[in-house]
């Protein structure tokens, strides 16, 4: 996950910074001194988290969360408490009162893993996996199918791109409940808009031909309508 931090005292901003580097899977890609070089930043760059002082010169936190549509998640750092109830009306994910410490820093991060992997949402563009000790960001139309390999399960995507990460594929089954995703086989979940053609037990997505078990067949029919 890629967060930028904007905080005006200098060595708040170097100590968030400082700890989010013990935080695994994090990464700070930018740190700002104000919020309006901040917001010039989230116009031309995505990031996944926000770290955001609430009293600062010029522009507050605040202003800055009322100024910026499709904000990242939001987490406000600051040394007063006054402000908790204000910040989240707007809807932030999470408030550190300062000094932050690296366990309450890593709370709130998971914080955000929580709501970044919550797969129910319309509109849902991309979901986050754990592979290889990081979060990877997949977006969800490159997602060819999902099968089965042992105690794992390996993402096929676009490109001939894999991840595999450990689970199983019930659970991603109900973990992934998006319309264009449907269960065919126990070792197989499959993206129906990547399907090329569908025989009796069988379907082919680009040059993988997949099987279709008879219990999962009527629930593919009912998924794809065909005229």
């Amino acid at each position: 996950m890629k967060a930028i931090i904007v905080d005006d005292d200098q060595v708040a901003l170097h100590s968030l910074d400082f700890l989010c580097k013990k935080v695994p899977g994090l990464e700070v890609a930018a740190v700002f001194d104000n919020a309006i070089d901040a917001i010039a930043y989230l116009k031309k760059s995505a990031v996944d988290i926000l770290f955001l002082d609430i009293e600062m010169p010029d522009l507050s936190g605040l202003e800055l969360v009322e100024s910026i549509s499709n904000l990242p998640q939001v987490i406000f750092t600051t040394a007063k408490a006054e402000y908790a109830i204000q910040a989240f009306e707007h809807d932030v994910t999470d408030y550190i009162q300062k000094p932050v410490t690296l366990p309450r820093l890593q709370k709130a991060v998971e914080r955000v893993e929580k709501q970044l992997k919550d797969q129910g949402k319309p509109g849902q563009e991309y979901i986050f996996i754990k592979s290889n000790g990081k979060l990877i960001k997949l977006m969800i139309k490159e997602i060819q199918y999902i099968e089965s390999i042992g105690d794992y399960v390996a993402f096929v995507m676009d490109r001939n791109q894999k991840y595999v990460v450990h689970g199983t594929i019930k659970a991603m089954s109900e973990k992934l409940d998006l319309p264009d995703f449907v269960k065919v086989h126990r070792a197989f979940i499959v993206n129906i808009s990547k399907i090329n053609n569908i025989e009796d037990t069988a379907i082919t997505i680009g040059d993988r031909t997949i099987p279709v078990s008879r219990a999962h067949k009527s629930l593919l029919m009912e998924r794809i309508r065909p005229l």
